[in-house]
């Protein structure tokens, strides 16, 4: 199993809206972020509704950044005439529209990890945000937020409290031990059911440990990719800690930067600086060639090397899905190797363990407790072949599960089978821990997905390194991440110097070494040419009225060799890196929409929850 993935950081895109209501009225995580702006109205001024949004977001990334998480406005649209969708008092239906056409809508226009709507209507009793949970790089990954104070930190607060929901923070009085450094006189924390007079300026104990969960178990890999700095909302902004275009580095403002390789002030490398941050950055220097940068984080991981050339590690890659893992016991997937025994133990605690055969053959039920799917026609039974990718059965561990709620099934005999569920009002989350996980074996090259047991050949053809002829691996790509010293996309062919890492793991340099002894004896042979014509210079008659005279017009016997600008002439370039492994999106440039809506269509409603 991989170890833990919260000790980088992730980035959260944000897309931001604005609803008509206040117009009317209305993530680094590296969240997309979409902000609707219900508030256009409100304001009148689209810039300095615009400032506003800036300044709420800027404090939401100010709050995450504790986590290791940056938060990124990649997008802002206005709705300025009439909300695309209907923005209610009950915060319950606003969110329900608003996923809803933000899946049927918004995703097809904008790439995004995560949306958010701010609206200046006001909801129903002292809600102020509503959001999913669980739900971060999901279709369901947003949440609604009434923009209530003056001060654009009360926004703030409730946004970066909503998208704690997302990202499978609970309340904080939810939770059984949980601790917070602040008294609730001096702002308390962000997870807090209700906020007072002071903003929360800090994450719980709790908080944390959901997070770190979350992280652990949902593998949210949207997070994992690094933000295109022409993304960015509003253009570069010296100071925001983001490298952007026309930036060497951005350490934060004179009061937050340590970083002795950058100037706060110009955000410029300082003077003899060649790097100001990055795993592949020593001492304001860039690392060597083939240093290893990220380590191999588990079974379904693989490593990455310095390039030589950039501060920066190569993209994360992993082993392809279906690869053997845990010493046999389950298949890689999404760089994860997920088991019922592993699950067991993070729901019940260490000594948890998996239930006998026989509690598994009770998801046949089909009922709200033991099932195989969740449909919108209500819960699905397992076949006798799928009953071990339905609900989770185990014994021993805690009392209570991680989520606070159980079902407990006695059997004939006393034996008792455990099931980990959410509580009511979080029934509409998108990833329930409390069914089998995506990925988990469930018979010899068989895994569940779907809640289904299902022939390894959904992930593609079997056994992808073979092509990599004993010398690499496949990468979640499908691409030969070859050993130092090989190169792809086979890695049958040794190069004199590699860089490892980047995708395949090599940088090609050999081909200029291969080449160069040819090089030296066209150049030899040049000089020589030039020698005997300097010794022997041979005599050239022109014909009287023939034109050759004109170098144009020469015999082509004696003619040099003229080039045309159009000719495909074919020259020797720079070492060019392997095509990389990241699976980050093509990066789409950042924008604002000022849209006068249409009239609103039908809405299909899709199931919530209170949060």
């Amino acid at each position: 199993r991989s170890a833990p993935q919260h000790k980088s950081t992730k980035y959260v895109e944000l897309f931001l809206v604005v609803d008509n209501a206040e117009s009317n009225s209305g993530i680094f995580i590296f969240l997309y972020l979409f902000l609707i702006i219900s508030q256009y109205l409100k304001y009148k001024n689209i810039e300095v509704l615009q400032h506003r949004m800036k300044e709420i977001v800027n404090h939401v990334d100010k709050l995450y950044r504790s986590l290791n998480f940056r938060v990124a406005l990649i997008g802002m649209e206005v709705w300025t005439n009439r909300n695309k969708i209907v923005v209610s008092p009950n915060a319950g239906i606003t969110l329900d529209n608003f996923l809803t056409w933000r899946k049927n809508d918004l995703l097809w226009r904008q790439a995004h990890d995560n949306a958010q709507l701010i609206t200046g209507v006001d909801f129903e009793g002292t809600t102020v945000g509503l959001a999913t949970k669980l739900a971060m790089c999901t279709g369901d990954s947003g949440a609604v937020n009434q923009d209530h104070s003056v001060n654009p930190i009360g926004a703030a607060s409730t946004m970066a409290h909503e998208m704690g929901h997302n990202l499978g923070m609970s309340h904080d009085e939810d939770v059984t031990g949980c601790s917070c450094a602040e008294t609730r006189d001096k702002g308390g924390c962000v997870m807090a059911q209700s906020v007072g007079l002071v903003y929360p300026k800090i994450f719980s104990s709790c908080s944390r440990r959901d997070l770190q969960t979350f992280l652990n178990d949902v593998s949210p890999t949207c997070l994992l990719n690094t933000p295109d700095s022409d993304q960015l909302f509003g253009g570069p902004v010296c100071g925001n800690q983001f490298v952007e275009s026309g930036e060497e580095c951005d350490c934060g403002n004179l009061e937050e930067c340590i970083n002795p390789c950058c100037n706060a002030t110009t955000c410029r490398l300082k003077e003899g600086a060649e790097c100001a941050q990055g795993e592949c950055c020593y001492n304001c220097k860039i690392r060597p060639v083939g240093e290893m940068c990220r380590r191999k984080k588990g079974d379904c991981d693989l490593p990455e090397y310095c390039t030589g050339t950039s501060a920066q590690c190569p993209e994360d890659a992993v082993l392809e899905n279906g690869a053997p893992c845990g010493y046999g016991s389950g298949y890689c997937y999404n760089g994860q190797c997920p088991s019922l025994s592993q699950q067991c133990k993070t729901l019940w605690g260490t000594d948890a363990q998996v239930a006998p055969d026989i509690c598994f053959k009770n998801n046949i039920h089909g009922d709200k407790h033991l099932h195989c799917r969740k449909t919108e026609d209500g819960y699905q039974a397992c076949k006798n072949k799928d009953v071990k990718c339905g609900r989770l059965h185990c014994v021993r561990g805690k009392e209570f599960p991680i989520t606070n709620n159980k079902y407990v099934l006695t059997l004939n005999g006393g034996q008792e089978c455990k099931v980990a569920e959410l509580a009511e009002k979080e029934s509409g989350v998108t990833v329930d821990p409390g069914m089998v996980p995506t990925g988990t074996k469930c018979g010899i090259d068989m895994v569940c997905l779907e809640g289904q047991c299902q022939s390894l050949s959904v992930y593609g053809e079997k056994n992808c390194s073979a092509k990599c002829n004993n010398r690499g691996v496949c990468n979640n790509k499908r691409q030969c991440h070859c050993d130092p010293g090989w190169a792809p996309p086979y890695c049958d062919n040794k190069f004199t110097e590699i860089i490892p890492g980047n995708d395949s793991g090599v940088l090609i340099i050999g081909t200029l070494v291969a080449i160069l002894p040819f090089v030296l004896l066209v150049i030899l042979g040049i000089l020589y040419y030039k020698w005997r014509q300097k010794k022997y210079p041979q005599k050239r008659t022109a014909l009287p009225g023939s034109g050759l005279s004109n170098p144009l017009f020469q015999d082509s016997s004696n003619s040099k060799l003229f080039i045309r600008r159009d000719s495909p002439v074919r020259l020797i370039g720079r070492p060019q890196l392997i095509a990389s492994t990241s699976n980050l999106q093509d990066p789409k440039s950042a924008y604002i929409t000022i849209i006068p809506c249409e009239d609103i269509g039908n809405i299909d409603k899709v199931p919530s929850f209170n949060n």
